[in-house]
């Protein structure tokens, strides 16, 4: 197993309730092997024209590499907004028995 078989995906939701179920479903279809809640946070950002304030929630997940095609289908259909933030990462080092762990809990 090399890191590069991990990655880790954000995303943000409009409320706590939202973020809690979101991750949820993630972890449940094996898409994540973890997901982590953190807010409320602020994003500011450029939207129909005008710049735009909102209170969010972040979800931090890891998976392995291979879901995230699935993980991106999922995310674009179940998703509140319009135009979802998805962006990945491949994860270059850590902790080897955590990297097996996303690995085998991510299918």
């Amino acid at each position: 197993m090399t890191p590069f078989e991990t990655m880790i995906g954000w995303t943000t939701l409009p409320d706590r309730a939202a973020a809690d179920a979101f991750a949820r479903a993630l972890v449940e279809k094996r898409l994540a092997a973890c997901v982590q809640v953190s807010g409320p946070i602020e994003s500011t950002y450029f939207w129909d024209g005008r710049i735009e304030s909102t209170t969010e929630w972040r979800l931090v997940a890891k998976f392995a590499a291979s879901c995230e095609p699935e993980i991106l289908a999922w995310v674009e259909k179940h998703h509140p907004y319009d135009v979802p933030q998805w962006v990945c990462l491949r994860i270059e080092t850590g902790s080897e028995k955590y990297l097996n762990w996303i690995v085998e809990n991510s299918t």
